[in-house]
């Protein structure tokens, strides 16, 4: 009998969440059914759709609705919505009303403990020091949340166990690859879904992009946390060098997703021979 609890865990990254897709549909149709996902911003969005009902016509769907995504879906409005936002002194350059909307049409569900598989939002309260893994709460917020990058769309509100609103803000500003997360889900084996930027030369003309890039380099410093006892395959692709609100090249980064789990399915399947041999020769000893 298979034992296995495979926990998926899904990073940030924007408009290269896509990979993420690509990964879930090699991942899937080889026979590795997740019992929970941990994510982080766009990669919560993801976690969210497939935590509806994990199967292969699902991830299939949620590929094709990656594939109809435009700038304007998720970033919406020209220069000069923006520099209306600079001018009226608002916490963001984007209105977060697309992305609601889309969260609205993608995930069928209120409450993020409504879903059929365990998902944990994670966000990064302004009040703390330490990001926040959500199990329960209104999806909803939690998820605009948790894609809320500083600068770009405004902080949104959640109650914290004392019945406060506290602003929180993106989960990948405290944890981008969200593997401190998983413990309370009981994995013996984590796939991590890695979508995030590599380390660019930064090509900063204004002082939010400055910013974005200097973020960018704090978040990625942060070190992995080890899971004692479990087996972790980090699954990562290669950077096609897109800007995180460019969605162009969707069928590109869902190809490489794809290939790079195909890579991890292959290196699994091949040890399964060598440990059913380590095993007969124990049993042989005993």
């Amino acid at each position: 009998m298979n034992t296995t609890r495979d926990v998926f865990v899904l990073s940030g990254g924007a408009a290269r969440g896509a990979v993420q897709v690509g990964m879930m549909q090699t991942l899937v149709e080889a026979g590795i059914t997740p019992c929970g996902f941990v994510g982080t911003s766009v990669g919560a969005l993801n976690a969210a759709f497939l935590g509806a009902g994990v199967s292969i016509d699902r991830v299939h769907d949620l590929a094709d609705r990656w594939q109809r995504l435009r700038t304007r879906d998720i970033f919406p409005g020209g220069n000069l919505a923006r520099l209306a936002h600079l001018a009226q002194r608002r916490p963001c350059l984007f209105s977060s009303d697309a992305l609601r909307d889309l969260i609205d049409e993608w995930v069928p569900v209120r409450r993020l403990e409504d879903l059929a598989v365990p998902v944990r939002v994670t966000t990064t309260p302004l009040a703390s020091n330490a990001a926040a893994y959500h199990d329960h709460g209104d999806l909803a917020p939690l998820l605009l949340a948790s894609a809320a990058v500083p600068g770009v769309f405004a902080p949104v509100d959640l109650q914290d166990a004392d019945g406060r609103l506290v602003p929180h803000v993106d989960g990948g500003v405290a944890d981008l690859v969200p593997v401190a997360g998983v413990p309370p889900l009981a994995p013996t084996r984590v796939f991590v879904l890695d979508a995030t930027v590599p380390a660019r030369l930064p090509n900063a003309r204004t002082p939010i992009e400055i910013l974005v890039a200097s973020l960018g380099v704090a978040m990625r410093v942060r070190p992995f946390p080890t899971l004692p006892g479990v087996e972790v395959h980090h699954v990562h692709t290669a950077d096609l060098g897109t800007r995180m609100t460019d969605f162009t090249r969707t069928a590109d980064h869902l190809r490489l997703g794809r290939r790079a789990a195909a890579e991890v399915v292959e290196q699994i399947q091949a040890a399964v021979p060598a440990r059913r041999r380590r095993w007969g020769r124990l049993h042989h000893a005993a």
